[in-house]
């Protein structure tokens, strides 16, 4: 049986806060890993003896699930059927996909159904003895979070379920909603129902999530982490000086790692904390060690992400970008133009579209050394 040290750390602590409040909301910038967390979780809430959610870039594997579940798990004691019900926020979704509604009957003009949306059918199986079940709720600010949920917002919180047994308590909260025959019924949520949900808050394509919405769900917030990509790039724990020209792939990867630092820690300055740039996500592939032009080729893609990114980030800033970009140093690959376009000052950055070996390398060492 595995104990709380056997699980990877936030995997652990997202279980213990589920089992105490039953919601939670996963957040952070992008490339943390929210959505693998959102995996690693269901795997060992579902319990299946022999199974083993190992992953090739987890620092810790998780052990095979078998024998007694721990009592720190959310619902301990069920275990006759354990569930992960997984759905993914869009524009497009509606209370009638996440709990009921009517859609009409394909091929039958004027007949409707009764849908079953995702929290309902994880409620009905999670109100059966011996049965739990985890709702995990993927992009959840990309949609109508608020509308999905509808009526069953009263209900969320912890102490408005019904009690482990099922029956009814003085907080239990009900609320209505249509019945198989398209009539009223009133529905409780049950004890033994989780809800684990990931957002992903620097996205500019979507809106905040309501206060009161959010005041329901335990936050879980995860960072960027230097230390899983200096292990994921093979480099030692504390950083190294950078030589004038790469030697080895780990000199390539040390001038990543140190400018990828940087670049956070102004996006911080400049934007905000969730609009860094996550480890995992210059964490593509397996990082090559055994020649310096397959890292140089790592590196490469990399930086493409990183560009990506603080492209974006810093739409229509062209002074952000020459700074981050060091356009005004004579090393750099890039410099800040100035032009008259209509009797205004006009600035944009010039330099190539993709970068050679020796000119990459220049810049990541100029980015570290800011």
């Amino acid at each position: 049986m595995p104990t709380e040290d056997d699980i990877e750390p936030h995997v652990r602590a997202v279980l213990k806060t589920l089992a105490i409040r039953k919601n939670v909301i996963v957040a952070g910038p992008p490339g943390t890993g929210k959505s693998r967390l959102l995996n690693r979780v269901r795997e060992l809430f579902e319990w299946r003896h022999g199974h083993t959610g190992a992953a090739p870039t987890a620092a810790i594997p998780l052990p095979a699930a078998s024998g007694e579940i721990p009592t720190w798990f959310p619902s301990p004691d069920q275990d006759v059927s354990r569930r992960a019900f997984q759905t993914v926020f869009d524009q497009n979704t509606k209370y009638r996909d996440f709990m009921r509604g009517l859609v009409p009957t394909v091929g039958k003009a004027g007949v409707f159904t009764v849908t079953k949306g995702t929290l309902y059918r994880a409620s009905i199986h999670a109100k059966h003895e011996g049965n739990a079940a985890l709702v995990i709720i993927d992009e959840i600010n990309r949609g109508p979070a608020v509308a999905a949920f509808g009526s069953a917002l009263v209900g969320l919180e912890s102490d408005k379920r019904l009690a482990s047994d099922g029956t009814e308590t003085a907080t239990t909260q009900f609320f209505e909603l249509l019945g198989d025959d398209g009539g009223h019924e009133s529905f409780a949520l049950p004890n033994d129902l989780y809800i684990l949900a990931a957002m992903n808050e620097a996205d500019t394509s979507v809106e905040p999530l309501d206060v009161a919405f959010l005041r329901r769900f335990a936050p879980y917030r995860l960072e960027p982490q230097v230390e899983v990509l200096r292990q994921h790039l093979g480099l030692p724990a504390d950083p190294t000086s950078l030589p004038e020209t790469p030697g080895t792939a780990l000199d390539l990867y040390e001038a990543l790692a140190q400018a990828w630092v940087q670049l956070n820690r102004q996006i911080l300055l400049g934007r905000g904390q969730a609009y860094q740039l996550g480890h995992g996500a210059l964490m593509h592939t397996t990082a090559p060690t055994s020649g310096i032009g397959a890292a140089q080729e790592y590196v490469a893609d990399a930086w493409a992400t990183l560009r990506g990114h603080i492209d974006e980030v810093f739409f229509g800033n062209t002074r952000a970008l020459s700074d981050l970009l060091r356009a005004e140093h004579y090393r750099s690959p890039y410099a800040l133009e100035e032009t008259t376009f209509a009797g205004q000052t006009v600035r944009r950055i010039v330099g190539p579209t993709r970068l050679r070996a020796d000119e990459l390398y220049n810049l990541l060492s100029l980015i570290a050394k800011q």
